[in-house]
């Protein structure tokens, strides 16, 4: 595949090239640039918000020749309508932005653990080019419906109390909250209600799909299901008031959009999770720490998973945050106590099970149906278009691990109606 289509110059070529070795201890040394290519970055889609690809970039230095590789995000080539809607929400502006600005000042507080990719060059806010976390070691998980095993989450959940402490001890060196330093970047952009946005369209979509799936399942009966239909959109457009940011509880940067593509782990040699970063950040926001730890939770575990586990996930999770805050001279105490922490945690236990709904008719598609929506424009023009609704009433009833998942967060859900 031809590098030429990314459009970058023999100067941009350059420089990331020379950002990457300003991070290994070898920037001072001369190389020379011998070809470049680019190919797909893994057989199968490794998203829905971008095209994925891998630069490959062989230089020449001593006398030798070295492959580098780095992973590229660009705005879709061949879907005009999918490139629209990415650049309505902005999700190209927002990481870049995110990751550039605000997590690369974090990261510097947490030198011990790798939280995103490093950007290397972000073009007109239509080209992401990082390094390449493969090459790294890290990898996604795969798992049957995206649900991992409890080490795995303890390890995301370390990433997500570093990433969450060390953006409030940003704040606390700054003296400023985050919106404050780094004005509109952390603007919604997922959750919006304005009229002409395509997520309120998304949105009603989501509610139609759950409509259906109530009507034709017999796992909900008689006068239950009447109230169920009654209350069921009411009750996924609470997801609004929880995207703000709180004025009860410390609000800190989230990542805000954590199913298992988006989370990639470094294993030691018997398969144990030794590591863990996160990626895609295009949808992050300013709320309070458990508004992540509840997405994550809903997202990839299993219900009977949390039913024994919670209790010691959130002390894990809290135990992790305390020292990474006071490795960084911000007593914990002060800013969240364990108390208040639990209650945080309570209070937004049903925005992460809102928000795992709504996404989670699309990100635990069987395979095939994946590749149904992926072959045809229509179906990935954006989050719930009218066309993908039907393939996940299809998955519902064709699919019996699909079917089973989806009724269990549903039955978690309508516990509130």
């Amino acid at each position: 595949m031809d590098t030429k289509r990314l459009n970058l110059s023999d100067s941009e070529l350059r420089q990331i090239v020379n950002d990457h070795f300003t991070t290994c201890d070898s920037a001072d040394q001369a190389y020379r640039i011998v070809q470049t290519a680019l190919e797909p970055f893994s057989p199968c889609p490794e998203g829905f918000l971008a095209d994925h690809y891998a630069l490959k970039v062989t230089i020449e230095r001593n006398g030798q020749t070295e492959l580098l590789s780095f992973f590229v995000k660009c705005l879709p080539t061949e879907n005009p309508v999918l490139r629209s809607y990415l650049e309505e929400i902005g999700s190209f502006r927002k990481e870049s932005s995110v990751l550039q600005r605000i997590v690369g000042s974090i990261q510097r507080h947490c030198p011990w653990r790798t939280l995103a990719p490093r950007v290397h060059l972000a073009v007109e806010e239509q080209l992401l080019i990082m390094n390449n976390l493969k090459s790294d070691g890290y990898s996604v998980v795969k798992r049957e419906g995206g649900l991992l095993e409890v080490v795995f989450v303890q390890q995301a959940l370390e990433t997500l109390a570093n990433l969450h402490a060390c953006s409030l001890v940003l704040e606390q060196k700054q003296g400023k909250r985050l919106p404050e330093l780094f004005p509109t970047v952390l603007n919604e952009n997922a959750w919006v209600q304005t009229s002409t946005s395509t997520r309120v369209k998304d949105v009603a979509n989501v509610i139609k799909l759950y409509t259906e799936l109530v009507k034709i399942c017999d796992h909900w009966h008689g006068p239950r299901k009447q109230t169920i239909l009654e209350r069921l959109a009411p009750l996924i457009r609470k997801i609004y008031t929880y995207v703000e940011p709180s004025h009860e509880f410390r609000n800190c940067l989230n990542h805000g959009d954590l199913w298992c593509n988006n989370i990639m782990f470094k294993c030691d040699g018997q398969g144990q999770p030794i590591g863990c970063a996160l990626v895609d950040y295009q949808l992050s926001r300013y709320v309070p720490p458990a508004y992540d730890i509840n997405l994550l939770l809903y997202l990839t575990t299993s219900r009977q998973l949390r039913d024994e586990n919670l209790s010691a996930l959130l002390d894990h999770y809290y135990k992790c945050f305390v020292d990474t805050l006071e490795r960084n001279q911000v007593n914990a105490s002060e800013i969240y106590p364990h108390e208040t922490f639990l209650r945080c945690c309570q209070h937004y236990r049903l925005a992460g099970l809102i928000h795992s709904t709504i996404i989670s008719g699309e990100v635990t598609l069987p395979s095939k149906f994946l590749e149904e929506i992926f072959g045809d424009l229509q179906s990935t023009a954006s989050f719930m278009p009218d066309t993908k609704v039907w393939i996940c009433v299809k998955a519902f009833q064709a699919d019996e691990r699909y079917r089973k998942h989806l009724i269990e967060l549903l039955d978690e859900l309508f516990a509130y109606v």
